[in-house]
């Protein structure tokens, strides 16, 4: 039996769902060929260093950058040593920002999971459900954070706005102002959605029928950080989706600039969004698939049959590669300007492996 979290064979794919499959390349394609989803500032760029799941582990050569993100498991089993090494070396990168968000092995934020040594006597919370712990932040739970974090912000359902100097004042004393700088809002959340019973050393579970999300996010957000992707956006989908459907709604509503997560480590990458109905209809083709992911091999052998006799499936392909090509016309033959966005699978982590080999990812703002 596949774990979620791992690739499936590439016929899998193809067996599940040929017409989802065979799509997907053209797709990514016509994403490609529109260009970037939003053109950098002109006269003050700022660059965006993500990274995730690094699990105790230290990338040997991070990226310069104005903006350091780390989406969620610093450490495998989430005690304040092991955070505490990973805030260190994070610590000693160069970035003049620096946000950090947990993910579900960094089990010292969620105070129902904390290792045994770090139980204070307040009690392990046990008599917190999963469903409230993922909405609640540490200061809820009236519990003191052990970590120095330095001049690290460190967001648990929260936010903070961050001013980037120009080019010229980089460098200068000058005081920042609206004037001589530019500000970015970025919002940071941990939880995940529990597709595999997860122990209870893991963080920030909910049930996966659990919305977790919708309207927890302010509107504002130029950047969002969460630890899970959201649903048919670099979660290992089509068919097989390891992402949150309710995280994708809000991110519809909200439409950030960026979206930075991890979690799955065989999706690391970006990929650039439009919120439009070509991106509509490929998402309701990856949510009207996905029950598929829950049948045995041989039943996904029925996936062609299920295709050929959908006629919604086969409007909505239709709906991806027409306006999926409209969107390529608009850009580079009339010139006209995208208003989409980023979306980033920050993971370091190469698959299983204990080893870091998925590069960190570079985006301009």
């Amino acid at each position: 039996m596949y774990s979620p979290y791992h690739r499936r064979p590439l016929p899998d794919y193809f067996f599940a769902s040929p017409l989802v499959a065979l799509l997907y390349p053209f797709h990514q394609l016509l994403l490609r060929l529109r260009g970037p989803p939003r053109l950098p500032s002109t006269t003050q760029p700022i660059r965006v260093v993500c990274i995730s799941d690094t699990h105790t582990l230290e990338w040997p050569d991070v990226p310069d950058g104005d903006l350091l993100i780390h989406a969620g498991d610093l450490a495998n089993d989430g005690s304040v040593r092991e955070i505490q090494a990973a805030v260190d070396w994070l610590h000693s990168l160069p970035h003049k920002h620096k946000v950090v968000i947990c993910g579900n092995h960094d089990s010292y934020f969620d105070a129902r999971s904390r290792c045994d040594e770090d139980r204070d006597e307040n009690g392990s919370f046990a008599n917190v459900s999963s469903s409230t712990a993922s909405i609640r932040s540490l200061d809820d739970m009236n519990a003191a954070s052990r970590i120095d974090w330095g001049d690290i912000h460190y967001l648990q359902h929260s936010s903070v706005e961050l001013s980037f100097p120009t080019t010229s004042d980089a460098s200068s004393d000058t005081p920042l102002t609206s004037s001589n700088s530019r500000t970015l809002t970025i919002y940071g959340a941990p939880q995940i959605p529990a597709l595999v019973p997860f122990g209870p050393e893991h963080a920030f579970t909910y049930p996966p029928h659990h919305d977790a999300w919708s309207r927890t996010i302010p509107p504002e957000t130029d950047i969002l950080v969460t630890h899970t992707p959201p649903q048919a956006h670099l979660d290992m989908s089509p068919v097989y989706s390891a992402g949150c459907p309710n995280l994708l709604a809000e991110t519809w509503r909200v439409r950030p600039a960026l979206h930075v997560f991890g979690h799955i480590h065989e999706s690391a990458g970006s990929e650039p969004v439009f919120w439009d109905e070509a991106q509509r209809a490929w998402e309701r083709l990856c949510t009207s698939r996905r029950p598929r992911a829950q049948h045995s091999r041989l039943m996904t052998l029925f996936g062609f049959l299920r295709d050929l006799f959908d006629p919604s499936g086969w409007a909505d392909a239709a709906r991806v590669l027409m306006y999926g090509m409209l969107g390529v016309i608009w850009a580079q033959v009339w010139g006209g300007e995208a208003r989409g966005g980023w979306m980033v699978n920050a993971a370091c982590m190469y698959r299983a492996s204990g080893k870091l080999g998925n590069a960190p990812q570079v985006i301009t703002l």
